[in-house]
């Protein structure tokens, strides 16, 4: 059976338990981090982009490369392209690569967890169907941005240390250039939640604008630039995710009203990590003329959620019941569509008949088994080597 479903079913029997028996928590939890970090850590060639990587860090030399192209030039960033020069100084394999990369990930989370959130497992099971199975499974350089944010970035976000959060910004966006997204937050700092509200209408609004057939060619004729054809022309509305984030927002913050009117002000992080969450809304009903870039940008607040959701329903009266029981059931909703998806983007393991029940979990003492479904070294040196003839490309236009 599915071993990322078996965990995931563990996670969602782990938070029932522990929202029934929090004296236990601290061992529900333990065991649960403890079995998704062994299956980060331990798997082999599983995730969309595992291969693709394994490319990249193949065409990355075993010496520390300042020349030019290196720094501003190759893909992926410089941040990204230092730390595998670092394992690869040491002769390192891709797997011990990531193994490494595994587990900073989530020790990063727990960092996080252990400081915002009261029910930690409640909010990893929140953060098992997108950070942990899209972005940490197979987004390897997203996944880390995410977390050094989360474990890193955030405190500094809530204790309002700007300039250190700047700096931790910046050396996350040498990772993944998604980061720079982030820096808007001193600034959202400041804005009350209504104002952020009204800028959500406004890109809700600005989303359907940029829906207009005319509107998209005077943009891509004033920017004729690549990315911005490719959100614009190209890009396809994922009317199931927006959706999704609408009722979810919607959700959050009916819960936090609710918890203002009863209480007052809720508490100060509270209502901060309500403002970033919705700012990635923001950025969702924006772009989501192209669901690609939308969720890139949008799942970076998102991932906030864990600790949100489970802030707001701690008092357990009757609304935080309902709202427990509805992110509960969305959850599971939506961990079951990414099971899926890791089936169906994979089109080796659907031609050979896996199903979600059947998905395989291959892990660093097995790796060979990977050859039952692709030729995996064929795959990443096929990557290795379009990625030499870009750099090389890349150093003839250059020159020219």
């Amino acid at each position: 059976m599915n071993l990322y479903l078996i965990i995931f079913l563990i996670l969602a029997a782990g938070a029932v338990w522990e929202w029934f028996r929090p004296q236990y928590g601290k061992y529900i939890y333990w065991c649960c981090w403890g079995l998704a970090a062994a299956c980060l850590c331990l798997r082999f060639g599983q995730g969309t982009d595992y291969v693709t990587y394994h490319g990249l860090y193949e065409t990355i030399p075993a010496y520390i490369d300042l020349s030019q192209g290196y720094i501003c030039g190759f893909y992926p960033e410089i941040g990204w392209r230092l730390i595998s020069a670092v394992f690869k100084l040491f002769h390192a394999p891709f797997w011990v690569f990531t193994f490494a990369l595994g587990l900073a990930d989530m020790l990063l989370l727990h960092r996080f967890l252990n400081k915002y959130v009261p029910l930690r497992t409640a909010g990893l099971f929140l953060s098992y169907p997108v950070l942990y199975l899209v972005y940490l499974v197979s987004g390897l350089r997203q996944g880390l941005a995410i977390c050094i944010f989360l474990g890193i970035a955030v405190p500094f976000y809530l204790e309002k240390k700007w300039v250190r959060y700047i700096v931790s910004v910046l050396i996350v966006a040498s990772f993944h250039r998604v980061g720079y997204a982030w820096l808007v937050l001193p600034v959202v700092y400041y804005l009350p939640v209504y104002v952020i509200l009204a800028l959500l209408g406004l890109s809700i609004a600005g989303g359907l604008v940029l829906q207009i057939g005319a509107v998209e060619q005077l943009i891509t004729n004033v920017l004729p630039v690549y990315h911005v054809k490719q959100f614009l022309l190209d890009g396809e509305v994922s009317l199931f995710a927006v959706g999704e984030r609408l009722v979810s927002a919607a959700a959050i913050l009916i819960l936090y009203f609710w918890k203002k009117k009863k209480d007052g002000q809720p508490e100060q992080r509270t209502t901060l990590l309500l403002k970033a969450y919705l700012c990635g809304t923001c950025f969702y009903m924006l772009m989501c003329g192209s669901s690609y870039y939308a969720s890139r940008y949008c799942v970076i607040f998102k991932v906030l959620e864990c600790a949100l959701v489970v802030l707001l329903i701690s008092e357990r009266d009757k609304i935080a019941k309902i709202g427990a029981a509805f992110f509960l059931g969305l959850t599971l909703v939506m961990g079951i569509k990414n099971l899926n998806a890791m089936v169906s983007e994979s089109y080796y393991y659907q031609q050979n008949g896996v199903t979600l029940w059947t998905y395989p979990y291959i892990s660093v003492f097995n790796q060979e088994k990977i050859n039952d479904y692709y030729n995996y070294e064929e795959g990443m040196w096929k990557i290795y080597h379009d990625n030499v003839m870009d750099q090389e490309l890349w150093r003839i236009e250059m020159q020219d």
